[in-house]
C-alpha cells in the first residue's frame, strides 16, 4: 500500500530532516556491531549497547544546537525528540509486526499532539530501524505516523546503503608541485645520417 510522505501531512517533517535522523541512527548500529564481534557479544549485548548508543547519539545532536528544527521533549530512557516541533521515537523493531512500546504506545510528551490529530492523520510519530523479520537484511529505518486509533497513515523510508569511510585520514592524496616542461628541438647523435636533400 502506498501511503504519503509524512511532510504531505506536516512540513517539518521534510526528507532531509529524516535523513539526518536516520542517519544518526544507522552510524550507531553499524559502529556497535563493529566494536561488539566478539564470541562473549550476543543479541542482546548489541541490543542494549546499540539502544543505548542511539539515544546518546540523539541526546548529543540536540544539546549541541546544530540543528534549529531538532529538540528535546525527555531525555530519560523512554527519549521523546522533536522534529520541527513534532514529538518522535525510535526504536529497533519489525515495522510490519512491532513489539515495542515506541511504537506501539503514545509518550506522554506525544499525547498533545496527538489529541489534535483529526480522523486518519497522523499524530503520533516513530523511527523504526528495520533489520528484516529474521534480523539478517541490511538495516533500513522507516519513519512512521500513526493516527489515534493506531492505523498507519504516512511513511518515509531511508536507503539502505552503507557508506564506509576512513576516520581522521585524507581520502585524497596531496597535490604536487610538478615544474613546466622544458620543450626544445630534438638534437642529432653524431652516428644519426642527415636528412637527404629534397630534390
Amino acid at each position: 500500500m502506498n501511503l504519503p510522505l509524512p511532510a504531505f501531512f506536516n512540513p517539518e517533517l521534510s526528507s532531509d530532516r529524516l535523513h539526518s535522523v536516520a542517519q544518526w541512527l544507522l552510524d550507531e548500529l553499524y559502529a556497535t556491531e563493529d566494536d561488539l564481534s566478539r564470541s562473549t557479544d550476543s543479541g542482546y549485548t548489541r541490543g542494549c549497547t546499540t539502544f543505548g548508543r542511539q539515544r546518546k547519539r540523539i541526546l548529543a545532536e540536540a544539546l549541541a544546537g546544530d540543528h534549529a528544527w531538532l529538540g528535546l521533549s525527555s531525555s530519560s530512557n523512554d527519549i521523546v525528540f522533536t522534529v520541527g516541533g513534532v514529538p518522535c521515537r525510535f526504536s529497533n523493531d519489525d515495522p510490519s509486526n512491532p513489539s515495542k512500546d515506541a511504537v506501539l504506545t503514545a509518550n506522554r510528551y506525544q499525547l498533545d499532539f496527538l489529541e489534535f490529530a483529526t480522523k486518519g492523520e497522523p499524530g503520533r510519530f516513530c523511527f523504526v530501524i528495520d533489520r528484516g523479520h529474521d534480523g539478517s537484511a541490511e538495516p533500513r529505518v522507516e519513519f512512521l505516523g500513526f493516527t489515534p486509533s493506531g492505523e498507519i497513515a504516512c511513511r518515509w523510508i531511508s536507503d539502505t546503503v552503507r557508506v564506509l569511510r576512513l576516520e581522521g585520514q585524507q581520502l585524497l592524496a596531496q597535490a604536487v608541485q610538478v615544474s613546466k616542461p622544458q620543450v626544445a628541438p630534438k638534437r642529432r647523435d653524431e652516428g644519426d645520417a642527415a636528412p637527404e636533400a629534397v630534390r
